[in-house]
């Protein structure tokens, strides 16, 4: 299966999982976050509001907060550019919808990518590898591709964060700009994929 075609039964998957279960499932993300010590351990948190059927990062996105971290939100780049700037979640900020419907804050203090500690990713469907398929846009691949020039960055640590369904087991197709993940969050622990 190509991309496309593998994107499309991962949604599928995805939008199977059953009310209680997402309820269970979002409660469950903060609980494994919490025991890897991922919340206690970086200070600039990059997260995003979940959208469609993605698991619901809200109650992540308010332990991070109610812990005094830094949090931020991807905003989509204007124009044509695929690099995502990070608003830093402040009272005062205002929401705006971008293209897709996706509520974004725009406040004073926007960073990219490599200022941040740790970036939680959404994803359509993650492997045994640590790659991952999205939405298709590339907006992630591209606010990230200065990991791919460098041997070596401190930071940020890439956790994607998605139901344990949408694990493809083995290795998906990827091209040479895909970025891999450091770690996988899900309602049944987290997976460490032996990057730094």
């Amino acid at each position: 299966m190509n991309k496309s075609q593998l994107r499309s039964q991962l949604q599928r998957r995805r939008r199977a999982v059953t009310p209680p279960q997402r309820v269970q499932a979002a409660r469950q993300l903060v609980r494994h976050a919490l025991r890897a010590g991922l919340l206690q351990r970086y200070q600039h948190v990059g997260l995003y509001l979940p959208h469609g059927a993605e698991i619901n990062t809200m109650p992540l996105l308010n332990r991070v907060l109610s812990l005094g971290k830094h949090t931020y939100l991807p905003m989509l780049p204007f124009g044509r550019g695929k690099k995502l700037w990070f608003n830093r979640l402040e009272a005062g900020n205002r929401w705006i919808y971008n293209r897709f419907g996706i509520p974004e804050t725009h406040g004073k203090k926007s960073v990219r990518a490599q200022q941040l500690d740790v970036v939680f990713m959404p994803l359509v469907g993650y492997d045994d590898f640590g790659y991952r398929i999205g939405m298709g846009g590339g907006y992630y691949d591209a606010s990230l591709e200065f990991l791919l020039r460098r041997c070596r960055w401190r930071r940020p640590y890439l956790i994607g964060v998605a139901f344990s369904c949408q694990h493809v087991p083995g290795k998906l197709p990827h091209d040479p700009w895909d970025i891999p993940l450091n770690a996988i969050l899900t309602e049944q622990g987290l997976h460490r994929f032996g990057r730094n």
